[in-house]
C-alpha cells in the first residue's frame, strides 16, 4: 500500500526541482531578508529573490498568453512557499492564482500585472496591501495598515528575530495544464481540485508546518 508520504514524494519528484531551488527572498549570507521601499508612502518591503520573480513572470505569462489565444491550455499557477529538509519538500503554503477574474472571462488581476513590470499584485506574492508580501512585510516592519493575524504566524515560522530567517525558505511555481497530473493515480486534474489535494495531503503529513487556514 503506497503511504501518504510516498504519494507526495513522487508528485514533487516529477514537478518539482529539488537540486536547483528557488530562494523566495533576497538574503544575505546571514539569512536576513533585504527590504526595498514601495508605494506613495515609501514603506519598507521584503525583497523577493530576482529568481523568484523571473519564475512568476515567465510561469505566469504562459497563462496571459493562453488567455490571450483562447487556447484553454493553463489553469493558471499553482505556487508552494516551501523548506527543503533531507532533500525532502516540506510546504508551508499552498496556493493558486487562477486565469480567470471573477466574471470568469476576464484575466484574473492577480496576473495582469506580469505583462509588464508592477510588483503590487504580482500572482497573490505582491508588495500591495492586502498581497502576501506586502501583508508580511506589515507585521515586520510594524506598517499601520493590514497586520492581519494569519501573517503573524507567517513571520513567527519564518523569522528568527527581525527578518532573519530560521532557515533559507524556497519557492516554486508551475503555470498549470489542463493535462497535468494530481497527487492520486496519475489523473489529470484541475488547478482547484489540486490545491484542495495538496493541503488536504499535507494536513496530514506536516500539520504543525502548513500556514494554509481554511479558504485562504
Amino acid at each position: 500500500m503506497t503511504t501518504k508520504g510516498e504519494i507526495w514524494q513522487k508528485w514533487t519528484d516529477r514537478y518539482i526541482d529539488t537540486e536547483s531551488p528557488i530562494p523566495l527572498f533576497e538574503t544575505d549570507e546571514t539569512l536576513t531578508v533585504e527590504y526595498k521601499n514601495y508605494g506613495k508612502d515609501d514603506r519598507r518591503i521584503l525583497k523577493r529573490s530576482e529568481e523568484m520573480e523571473t519564475l512568476v513572470r515567465e510561469e505566469g505569462r504562459k497563462v496571459i498568453n493562453d488567455w490571450s489565444t483562447s487556447d484553454d491550455t493553463y489553469d493558471g499557477l499553482i505556487y508552494l512557499m516551501y523548506w527543503l529538509e533531507d532533500g525532502n519538500v516540506i510546504p508551508l503554503y499552498v496556493g493558486k492564482a487562477g486565469k480567470y477574474g471573477r466574471d470568469g472571462e476576464g484575466l484574473s488581476a492577480n496576473l495582469r500585472g506580469l505583462r509588464g513590470t508592477s510588483t503590487g499584485k504580482f500572482a497573490r506574492w505582491g508588495d500591495g496591501h492586502y498581497y502576501h508580501i506586502g501583508n508580511l512585510s506589515a507585521i515586520i516592519f510594524d506598517h499601520d495598515k493590514n497586520q492581519k493575524q494569519k501573517y503573524e504566524k507567517w513571520a513567527n515560522r519564518l523569522f528568527e528575530e527581525g527578518r532573519q530567517l530560521r532557515q533559507q525558505t524556497y519557492f516554486w511555481t508551475k503555470a498549470w495544464r489542463q493535462d497535468d497530473v494530481g497527487l492520486y493515480h496519475d489523473f489529470e486534474v484541475p488547478l482547484e481540485q489540486l490545491e484542495y489535494q495538496i493541503i488536504g495531503l499535507i494536513s496530514d503529513l506536516h500539520s504543525g508546518r502548513l500556514l494554509n487556514e481554511e479558504g485562504a
